[in-house]
Parts: C-alpha cells; structure tokens; sequence
C-alpha cells in the first residue's frame, strides 16, 4: 500500500522537473544568497554562511541532474546543466563584484576553509545527496533539504571562487572550483542511486548493455573526481597528527623555556620556535633535534630562535611577556603602565617607533625595550625608554647604542629620554 505522505515517482519527477524552470526570482534570491555568504565569509561568521545556503535555490538543479541521469531524460538533464551553469555564474560575478566593493578583503579562516577540499566534503555530499532526494519525497514540508543545504555547502565554494577571481589567486580559484565539483559530483551520483532504488521509470527504452554503460560511466568519473579529495585528506590527517605530537614535544622539553610562537612548516619538514629563556648551547640544540624522533617527527629540521636573535620575534608577544614578568617587581608608584588607552597616545606611538628601529639597527646587542611614562612636577607627561643590552658587550658598543636612540629622539617633538642598562 502506498504511504500517502510520500510523493509518487511521477510526482516527484514533475516536482523536480517544475523546480528547475528559470524564474526571476530565483535568480534575485541567489544573488542575495550569495552576497550574505560573501558577507558572512568575509566577515568569517559561520551564522551568516549558513542562513544563505538556507535561502540558496542552487539545490533544485543538482537534484534535476540527477533524476534526469536516472530517467534518460536528455531534455531534463540539458535544462537542469544549463540552470546549474547559469546560476553558479551569476553566483561567482555577484561574490567577485562584493569583494571588489568591499573593503576588508583578507583572507579569512572560513575563506581558507573552502580551498582545501578532502574526501570528508565528499562524504558529507554523499549523505547530504541521499537524505535531499529522500526528503524530496516527502509531501509535507520538512527540515532534511534545508538541513543538506547546510551541510554540502555549495554557496561558500562559489563565493571563495569571486574571491579567488578578485585577488587573481590560482590556488583559491581552482581550490574552491574542484570542492564545489565534488559537492556536486557527489550529490547528483546519490541522487542518482537512491532514484534507482526507487525503481523510478526511465522516459524512452533502454537497452540492458546501455544502462551498464551509463553506471559504468558515472562510477569512473566519480573515482576520477574523488581522487584528489582521498589525497588531499591524507595530507590533512598527516598534518593535524604532527601538529599534536608538536604540542607534545613542546610540553615536555621545552617546559623551561617561554615559547613565544611555533611554526610547523608540513611541506618542507620544518619546524621554527621562537623562545625566551637561556640561550641554548650546540649540544643542547642537538639533544632537542634527536628528541623529534621521539614524537615521530624525525623527518622535521628544528630552527629555535633564541630572544639574541630580536628581529625575529613578534615584538608584542616580546612586550607582553617582559611586561607579565615586570608586573611583580615594579612599583606602580614608580612607573605608571601603559594601558590600552595610552597605546594610542601620541608619546607612545612615537617611541614604539624608536623601539622598532633600534631592534632592527641591533638585532643581537639588545635583549629588551621597555617604554614608560612619567609626569613632571608640572604635570607633563615624558616618556622613557628603558634598554636591556647584553652583558657581553663593551661600554664603547653601550655608547654607541645609546648615541643612536638619541638620535632618533632628536627625529620627534616628544619629551623623551633614554636609560641603558646590560
């Protein structure tokens, strides 16, 4: 007995054939879709990403292919491609013009997100595929094909392909293009397949070698799109396997050090650490290099730069570190903390700018820079700048450090003076 609540094939064939008929608005809505998508990827707010692929109609002409591929229908499978073709156009020009206009236009995570296609997209698609032509079925309205709009993502691939346009970045272009074919790849192969489990009527007589043609087909050209995918989550669950047996090594052999930043470099086998403590001799470093093997990241170079080497360090983890360590032993009656507000003052401003060029002129004489305000008795502010060289270093090499700050005070309209220590 047939389930009232569920569509016939021939209803649900004439529902997926009237979904596919080009309408204004549609095309109105998709462009709006893909500007909220573009706002939200932009913006990287996943809410905003997921209410335009609630409102995106790219559905119906995937599901179009599919049951035009299912059914032999040539006529049905050439207006649901040239719906799909149509639609992915507009939605690509809409996102490059947004990007062009907007004016934040970095990179952002969820930009990213959509460049890296693995075979975990294409397993979502795979399922997302038969719980759409299932919920397809279903008379009454239902959450199944809003909730596989959600999850097979095929607005933000498009959108990250505007960008990828707007930026002229191959990698992004071509990234975000081949995910959107696996999403849809996928969800028309599914479709596909849950079609013929429906035994849905094909519309002219096939023969029987014919149809073994077809399936063959369609199961080399989705081993042929999945490939990729397979080897690029290969290289994802590599990369994400390291970066914790990192996080490991990290933990336990450099417990005595202040770690200011990592960077694991997967490509080249590289891993550069920035750290704070005391510099660490030849034979330690080698010691550190053997221990990778430990953690089975033997493959990995170790580079630890060392505080001497002050250029490559991110001056704010620098300042926010020594400020951490300052915060006990100074006297707030002495020196009075820059706050967020002070950073935008004028006096500050200016002898950050005076920090920055001597860590550049000194990259291994000076192991700190410590900016202050002070008020005078007249209640101007003036600044000092305090500086930590190494011990190492003459009072001729002092002097000279000293002379060249000087100089740069000279190049300011601020009251500030320099104190020098080692």
């Amino acid at each position: 007995m047939d389930d009232p609540s569920v569509l016939t094939n021939q209803e649900l064939y004439d529902k997926i054939y009237d979904g596919i008929t080009p309408k204004k608005e549609n095309v109105l809505i998709l462009v709006c879709a893909i500007v909220i998508a573009s706002i939200g990827l932009n913006m990287n707010s996943q809410p905003v990403v997921i209410g335009a692929m609630l409102i995106s109609p790219i559905m119906a002409p995937v599901q179009g292919l599919g049951m035009g591929l299912a059914t032999f229908d040539s006529r049905l499978t050439i207006k649901a491609l040239k719906l799909l073709l149509l639609e992915a156009g507009f939605a690509i020009i809409a996102a490059a013009l947004y990007f062009f206009l907007s004016p934040i236009t970095y990179a952002s995570s969820e930009i990213l997100a959509r460049t890296q296609p693995t075979i975990w997209d294409a397993i979502i698609a795979i399922f997302g595929g038969i719980a759409g032509m299932i919920g397809a079925r279903k008379k009454e309205m239902n959450n199944i094909v809003p909730g596989v709009a959600i999850a097979t993502t095929l607005m933000p691939p498009l959108c990250v392909v505007g960008y990828g346009i707007y930026e002229r970045n191959l990698d992004f272009f071509l990234g975000a293009s081949y995910l959107f074919l696996v999403n849809v790849s996928c969800i028309i192969l599914t479709s596909f397949i849950v079609l013929q489990v429906f035994q849905i009527s094909t519309r002219k007589v096939v023969k029987k070698g014919e149809a073994k043609k077809r399936n063959y087909v369609m199961i080399f050209v989705a081993v042929l799109v999945l490939l990729p995918s397979i080897f690029s989550a290969g290289s994802l669950v590599k990369k994400q396997v390291d970066e914790q047996q990192v996080k490991k090594y990290l933990a336990n052999e450099f417990s005595d050090y202040y770690v200011l930043n990592q960077a694991l470099d997967t490509e080249n086998h590289q891993l550069a650490i920035d750290t704070i403590g005391s510099e660490l001799t030849k034979s330690q470093l080698t010691q550190l290099q053997e221990k990778l093997a430990d953690y089975r990241l033997k493959d990995y170079q170790l580079s630890v730069r060392q505080v001497a080497d002050s250029e490559a360090l991110s001056l704010k983890d620098l300042d926010r570190y020594l400020e951490n360590q300052q915060q006990e032993n100074t006297p707030q009656a002495e020196t009075q903390r820059l706050t967020n507000a002070a950073s935008d003052h004028s006096l500050y401003q200016e002898m950050e700018q005076i920090k920055e060029k001597l860590f550049t002129e000194f990259p291994n004489r000076i192991t700190s820079i410590s900016l202050k305000e002070q008020e005078t008795k007249t209640g101007e502010q003036t600044g000092v700048i305090e500086i930590m060289t190494q011990k190492k270093f003459s009072e001729t090499e002092q002097n000279k450090i000293k002379q060249q700050a000087e100089s740069y005070i000279k190049q300011q309209d601020k009251e500030i003076s320099i104190k020098l220590e080692n």
